[in-house]
């Protein structure tokens, strides 16, 4: 389970072998969300708001690049490291 991203406590992580649509798990204390990486909506679960907007404003930054990583998961070609604020 690849961590690409800690953005404000919240742990970031795209598993290998996860249904479609790409998405990204958003992990802090209790919580657990999975977010579209195509839209940003929550497509299950919640975090806290504050939490939840600031994952989404780093997933429209880096979209692109966290859509490449989806595909490298997926393909056991990840190689590891994270997607920088």
């Amino acid at each position: 389970m690849p961590t690409i991203a800690i953005i404000a406590g919240v742990r970031i992580v795209i598993y290998p072998k996860d249904h479609l649509p790409p998405h990204l798990h958003a992990r802090f204390a209790e919580f657990e969300v999975l977010i579209s990486i195509l839209t940003g909506d929550v497509l299950e679960g919640s975090l806290p708001a504050a939490k939840l907007r600031e994952v989404q404003s780093w997933l429209a930054a880096n979209r692109e690049q966290v859509a490449y990583v989806w595909q490298e998961v997926r393909a056991l070609r990840y190689s590891g490291g994270r997607i920088d604020q």
